[in-house]
């Protein structure tokens, strides 16, 4: 009964967007019934990029050594089957970079002739026209491409890739060209920081939604000693940044309202993913573990790819198991209370993922993002004193 409350909806998959109504409501309901709609298969954490802040990258040589194996194309097949059975719906392929797995083509043409309306998260530079011929054949949702830079410099310096941008650039124009819908996303550190004004000028360029983070989680899911650490701003700086990047990015009164909700107490959690903007009061702030969920590329379900833990095991259990597994121990999860008391809690919107990374425990207080908020604050209360 559960996912027929979801996947028997007259609207085909297809039609289902975020921001349409139906699509809230369908949400909606998933996340009071725990069905699973929404899902990541993280193929595997290859990339031909080497980011320095990344949280998941490893060498094709520490996979083929790991403990735990890689995912076949036969199990992820057979996880699509399962989660299509509980309710899912859309799905996301991501990385490392998902072009970059062997069988991501047969994959992708097949989960599409499932029905999912699937989006791919990718670096760009592998885009090239046997990929958008066989998107054109099967089109995507959404094609989500990060764009770490506006030069080859920043890109190596960065990324450890010579040659990328040209190669980025080439893939999202042709993704444009192809009638291919294409997202923007920037992690922005010291490293490309510079670059900011021509990223927005970018993607105004080429007429595409641009959605730029200054918070990079510390990647404990890639070592576990690194909570609270990354290469990326101080808390102040990212606090700057953001505000710099939405002075760029919106007109004159989309700025001036922003400055006024955050001088109000309110402000929409940017940078965050899609699925983190539902609250919920004391546990996971978002659909992670309600009705999302995450497949990491050596078998384990997880409520959040941020979140090494809580997490099940999908070589001993079925996707039914691990997800009724997942459901309970987010459910179990709280914040700290300080976070849900505080008065800033609706601008920074605290989650179990952040406090985790940034403290080791889902309950602890991650004082990065009060410093940034507080620097948010305090420059859009300066702001907002010399608005006429």
């Amino acid at each position: 009964q559960r996912q027929m409350c979801i996947r028997d909806s007259p609207m085909s998959v297809l039609q289902i967007a975020p921001g349409n109504s139906l699509t809230e409501f369908l949400y909606r309901k998933a996340t009071r019934m725990n069905v699973p709609i929404s899902g990541t298969f993280e193929l595997s954490p290859v990339c031909n990029f080497d980011c320095r802040m990344c949280y998941v990258r490893k060498t094709a040589k520490e996979v083929a050594e790991s403990t735990r194996p890689i995912l076949t194309l036969e199990d992820w097949r057979s996880i699509a089957r399962q989660a299509r059975d509980a309710g899912m719906l859309d799905l996301l392929l991501t990385g490392g970079e998902p072009l970059l797995w062997p069988d991501f083509w047969t994959l992708y043409e097949e989960l599409i002739d499932m029905g999912f309306q699937i989006s791919i998260n990718t670096n760009g530079s592998l885009i090239d026209d046997n990929a958008i011929r066989r998107f054109t054949e099967r089109p995507p949702h959404r094609v989500n491409v990060t764009l770490y830079g506006a030069s080859e410099e920043t890109y190596f310096r960065l990324c450890g890739n010579r040659t990328a941008y040209s190669k980025v650039d080439n893939g999202i124009r042709s993704l444009k060209a192809a009638g291919i819908t294409v997202k923007l996303n920037c992690s922005l550190t010291p490293l490309n920081a510079a670059d900011l004004e021509q990223i927005v000028a970018y993607a105004r360029e080429i007429d595409t939604v641009l959605s730029v983070a200054t918070y990079m989680f510390p990647p404990i899911r890639r070592c576990p000693d690194m909570v609270g650490v990354n290469e990326r701003f101080t808390p102040e700086e990212s606090g700057r940044y953001l505000m710099d990047y939405l002075r760029l990015d919106r007109d004159q009164k989309a700025y001036q309202h922003y400055l006024k909700g955050i001088a109000a107490g309110y402000a929409e959690p940017l940078g965050l993913d899609e699925g983190c903007f539902d609250p919920a009061d004391g546990k996971v702030r978002c659909r992670a573990g309600r009705a999302s969920f995450w497949i990491t590329w050596d078998g384990w379900m997880t409520p959040c790819g941020m979140m090494p833990h809580p997490r099940a095991d999908l070589r001993q259990l079925d996707f039914h198991q691990a997800w009724q597994q997942i459901v309970s121990d987010t459910a179990a999860l709280r914040l700290s209370g300080t976070c849900e008391s505080c008065p800033a809690r609706n601008i920074c919107h605290p989650c179990a993922a952040i406090s985790l990374a940034e403290t080791g425990s889902t309950a602890g207080i991650p004082t990065y993002m009060c410093r940034s908020v507080a620097e948010m604050q305090r420059i859009a209360l300066s702001e907002q004193d010399k608005l006429p």
